[in-house]
């Protein structure tokens, strides 16, 4: 199917990354292409379903105070930079744009069973270790964290007078965003993060090898960060008992310099 409304296209490039759709060779951007209407529903794309996603928020350390005191203009053309190039990134690795909000970003990686493509573990590694380096490029004048969780979410349509959107919700679009609350966050040297799952006393075992998995996957086959899964759960507000792991820079990126 050819795609020729240019608000359609638009649409399309910001949700799926133009790389995606130059390629169609997934099965989900296949039918986005031919479900969508000049009101585009990207839900009908899952069909309203609940599927395996890795859920991400990137969001700049310390952002309040560096805005304080300065006009909208400026905050925006200090912003931007970082926007552009974190949302590049994100959209030439596979990754669904569900929002901006400020200085955050919130990306969708939907997990899939096909033979013929690479796991998007693969993908998402490819993009942490973009996110890292970059935030060495940019000399330290961007600091900023990755919240990161794994797990089940349900995408769904919302529409009113006017408006036409698809949204994720779940455990796991929470975790991913309540991780940033880590102390250990705080003061990111240029660049850190968390990934994270919802663990009970039924899972605890299943959770820690898909923890281990995941990890020994896109993290060391980012080769930028060190992965340190912490033994002793952390309670977070209104998800309960999380398993996580920190995501650094190696000491020797961080002794050169940001």
């Amino acid at each position: 199917m050819q795609v020729t409304d240019p608000d359609l296209l638009a649409y399309l490039r910001h949700r799926v990354g133009e790389q995606e759709i130059d390629a169609r060779q997934r099965e989900i951007y296949r039918r986005a292409l031919e479900l969508n209407t000049p009101t585009p529903d990207f839900a009908c794309t899952f069909g309203d379903s609940e599927l395996p996603a890795y859920v991400g928020f990137v969001d700049l350390a310390g952002f309040s105070n560096a805005a304080h005191g300065k006009r909208p203009g400026e905050i925006a053309a200090y912003l931007q930079p970082f926007l552009v190039r974190v949302i590049g990134i994100l959209r030439g690795r596979s990754m669904l744009i569900d929002k901006t909000i400020g200085d955050e970003v919130m990306f969708i990686l939907p997990e899939t069973e096909e033979e013929e493509r690479p796991p998007e573990v693969l993908f998402l590694g490819q993009a942490m270790g973009a996110l890292h380096d970059l935030a060495f490029e940019l000399g330290g004048a961007y600091r900023y964290r990755i919240g990161l969780a794994y797990g089940q979410v349900s995408f769904f349509h919302i529409e009113g007078s006017g408006y036409s959107e698809w949204t994720a919700v779940g455990e796991t679009v929470h975790v991913a965003k309540r991780l940033h609350g880590l102390p250990q966050l705080a003061e990111p040297n240029p660049v850190c993060g968390a990934f994270g799952m919802c663990v009970d006393p039924g899972n605890a075992e299943q959770v820690h090898a898909i923890m281990e998995q995941r990890l020994s996957i896109f993290a060391g086959f980012a080769s930028r960060f060190d992965s340190q899964l912490v033994e002793d759960r952390v309670s977070l507000k209104g998800v309960g008992d999380v398993l996580y792991a920190l995501l650094l820079p190696r000491p020797e990126r961080v002794s050169m310099g940001a």
